[in-house]
């Protein structure tokens, strides 16, 4: 019953999120996975990043690990006003532009919400309720 319970509402968190990503895509007319040059285009480096991380809407970004075995990823803060929150451990990222170097062990990738974002505020709402994170965990 748990595990159904726990699957019911990850497919609801699912649903949420993109729901809102197709709504945004479709009024913006941008594509859901985005990559950083569409929302920074005034930052050079990030012209330059292609398949290394992207954007899942406006609100989420995404690093990757792509090479067996690794557990840390280099991660680009473009330039912006945003802060960046790293989903699993709570670190705020607010020096830019800053390539850092995020831990990102199996089952646990480099995603980060911004942190005035609603969607993103409630993504972490949910993974919580979800006890996909708990506070003060180490990864």
């Amino acid at each position: 019953h748990t595990h159904t319970h726990t699957l019911s509402l990850s497919l609801s968190l699912s649903l949420s999120l993109t729901l809102f990503c197709l709504q945004e895509s479709s009024s913006l007319g941008l594509p859901v996975v985005r990559p950083l040059f569409l929302h920074y285009w005034e930052d050079p480096r990030s012209l330059a990043i292609s398949y290394q991380q992207f954007l899942v809407g406006s609100e989420i970004l995404v690093a990757p690990v792509l090479d067996k075995g690794h557990g840390h990823v280099w991660t680009y803060f473009p330039s912006s006003p945003d802060e960046w929150t790293h989903v699993w451990t709570g670190t705020i990222y607010s020096h830019r532009p800053s390539l850092v170097k995020i831990r990102a062990p199996l089952g646990y990738p480099a995603i980060f919400v911004k942190s005035k974002s609603p969607v993103g505020h409630t993504f972490l709402q949910n993974l919580r309720d979800l006890h996909l994170i708990c506070p003060n965990e180490e990864i």
